[in-house]
């Protein structure tokens, strides 16, 4: 491995916190430089299959120059807009169209989330309000 990585590897360890081990544990970690595909290129010149797909985020592979292309022309028209109370855009609608025509058979709308953590509480806040509507407020406990 070149100066320049070891050198990366050093700022690695002072300033990053790496999640579900023990730094101990951290002493010789891959180096990715850049993927392509389903393939991850390591510092060292060696290449690794990404099995967990950039941990479940990078399903259609990396390096995918018209999903980069698509994002940056989306971005330049209009990055984000809240679909919150008074508000629309056109991507969240023709999304919302096209999810709904290719779900299942009694799905009429979708609910964008940007994680897991708010996709689980934004269920459980319709849950609720869904039983108010319907005169049960104290149906309220979530079983998972």
């Amino acid at each position: 491995m070149d100066s320049a990585a070891e050198q990366l590897l050093e700022i690695d360890r002072r300033y990053l916190v790496h999640p579900l081990h023990h730094p101990d544990d951290h002493r010789a970690p891959l180096l990715v430089t850049r993927g392509e595909g389903a393939i991850l290129h390591l510092a060292d010149g060696r290449q690794v299959i990404d099995g967990l797909a950039g941990l479940w985020n990078v399903n259609v592979g990396h390096g995918r120059g018209e999903l980069a292309d698509a994002a940056a022309e989306q971005i330049r028209r209009i990055a984000f807009a809240s679909a919150y109370v008074g508000a629309t855009n056109e991507p969240a609608i023709r999304l919302g169209e096209k999810i709904v025509k290719h779900a299942y058979g009694n799905s009429s709308a979708v609910y964008y989330t940007t994680a897991g953590a708010e996709s689980n509480e934004s269920a459980f806040k319709t849950a609720r309000f869904y039983w108010k509507v319907k005169d049960k407020p104290n149906k309220t406990k979530i079983i998972s």
